[in-house]
């Protein structure tokens, strides 16, 4: 193709590449849905304007220049394009994939590198254990929550209202449609920043993290529930968190969630609630709590278990309740993050 089309011999044959790998990956993953009798979901055909990106995976070192103070990425057919980095980039030699995005608002650039796995050189020292919420977005183990996610929809509704009013294939709508796109990159942009602050605090102040392992996808089945959890953004979480984790050394587990809010952190009894009870009362020992601060304590606890099979030798106050100790006040989650 590339040889009986002038076009096409003036784009990079690397581009080429990532597109067939990607069409590779597509009707390989639907053939082991095939295989495996799920719903298949065959590849679906990409107009132009629906093309959005271009991946990159082979002699990406060679692409990636520093002109002075810049880091510019030369790639053939494509325009020079600046990357400007937050941060102190690896050795261009590292680096493996390169994935250029058209987003509404601006073009952003994905540099993948390959770099040694960090020890863990932590002691362990100041665990917790995080609950997912909806009505609070975190509750973590010692007694501090996030609060919930909100988003204003008056604006997208309108910008939507104005998409519906507008002809089909005009150049009004086309511009509608543009409009809604670059309002929800912003509330992606703003709910993306939020979170990596929030999961580089969690980092920061504990050593250890154990969280749930939610099947999210089983979860957005029920129709009460689906929105809210939609909107918690439970998955980017988890990557950031593990991401961040990994990096810097800190051990993260994820536990099974099971009976994790029925099940009592101090004595260990399983007491049956539905979920709107918000509190938790133990009818043996007398304990009580914000039940989602009950599920953090569970959470943590199988969390050490996992790791030392209950072995560590930390001061109970660092592990959170112990289940062979009484409080003689009801402890209540404070909030620190707004």
């Amino acid at each position: 193709m590339r040889a009986d089309d002038p076009e096409y011999d003036n784009i990079s044959v690397q581009i080429f590449r990532g597109v067939v790998g990607r069409i590779d990956r597509a009707f390989q993953s639907f053939f082991r849905r095939v295989k495996a009798k799920e719903k298949a979901g065959f590849p679906r055909f990409k107009k132009g304007k629906r093309w959005c990106s271009i991946e990159i995976n082979d002699q990406c070192c060679r692409m990636l220049k520093r002109q002075g103070n810049k880091l510019v990425l030369k790639i053939k057919g494509l325009p020079r394009i600046e990357v400007k980095s937050s941060r102190e980039l690896p050795s261009s030699t590292l680096l493996k994939a390169i994935r250029i995005t058209r987003k509404p608002l601006r073009t952003e650039v994905s540099l993948s590198y390959e770099l040694p796995e960090p020890e863990q050189t932590r002691k362990i020292t100041n665990p917790v254990g995080i609950d997912m919420g909806v009505s609070k977005r975190l509750t973590l183990s010692d007694g501090v929550t996030v609060e919930k996610r909100k988003i204003d929809y008056r604006h997208l509704i309108q910008l939507q209202r104005s998409i519906s009013r507008k002809k089909k294939s005009s150049n009004n709508r086309r511009k509608a449609v543009s409009a809604l796109a670059k309002e929800w990159q912003r509330l992606t942009d703003k709910e993306r920043d939020r979170l990596h602050r929030l999961t580089a605090t969690l980092v920061k102040m504990y050593d250890f993290i154990a969280v749930e392992k939610l099947e999210t996808k089983n979860m957005l089945s029920d129709r009460h529930l689906a929105k809210s959890i939609r909107e918690q953004t439970w998955g980017k979480f988890m990557t950031l968190l593990g991401e961040k984790a990994e990096s810097a050394g800190v051990k993260m587990v994820r536990v099974n969630p099971k009976n994790t809010s029925q099940e009592c952190s101090s004595c260990g009894a399983t007491i049956k609630k539905s979920l709107q009870v918000r509190v938790h009362r133990c009818t043996k020992c007398g304990y009580e709590a914000d039940r989602d601060m009950n599920a953090a304590r569970n959470i943590l606890h199988r969390g050490l278990a996992l790791i030392a099979g209950g072995k560590l030798d930390l001061e109970s106050r660092m592990v959170g309740r112990m289940r062979d100790k009484r409080e003689a006040a009801p402890v209540r989650p404070r909030t620190v993050y707004e």
